[in-house]
């Protein structure tokens, strides 16, 4: 499936430019991976248009078949959302081997299962 970029205005090949990338911050930091995209229709008769990247357990697990929805969808219960990480298209630079931002990592939704996780291993005890 192809998508205009709405930052950029030209088309891209989202299964083969976007999925399964690295997402970098604008410090050079792994911020998550492009598990699933956003698209919304445009009115009229054009291509939808691109506008977020999905990244996550409860983005990929659709992709993975049921046993991986049903973790994910559990994960993300106890995480207190109903929802995969979103990170806006418009905060996208570069689309290269990875997919550069324009954000600290620490401004976005997608290393919410990072932060989770990091919450989760501190309530072991000795875990330092």
């Amino acid at each position: 499936m192809s998508a205009i970029s709405e930052n950029a205005r030209h088309t891209i090949d989202a299964g083969v430019d976007l999925l399964d990338r690295q997402l970098i911050d604008k410090d050079g930091l792994m911020a998550g991976k492009v598990d699933d995209l956003e698209f919304t229709p445009v009115e009229g008769s054009g291509p939808p248009v691109l506008t977020g990247i999905l990244a996550g357990p409860g983005a990929l697990a659709p992709r993975l078949g049921r046993t991986a929805r049903a973790v994910a969808s559990l994960r993300l219960r106890l995480a207190g959302t109903g929802q995969p990480s979103r990170v806006a298209f418009g905060v996208v630079r570069t689309i290269q081997a990875d997919v550069r931002l324009a954000v600290s990592r620490d401004e976005l939704d997608s290393i919410r299962s990072e932060r989770w996780a990091g919450r989760a291993v501190e309530r072991i005890p000795g875990a330092e």
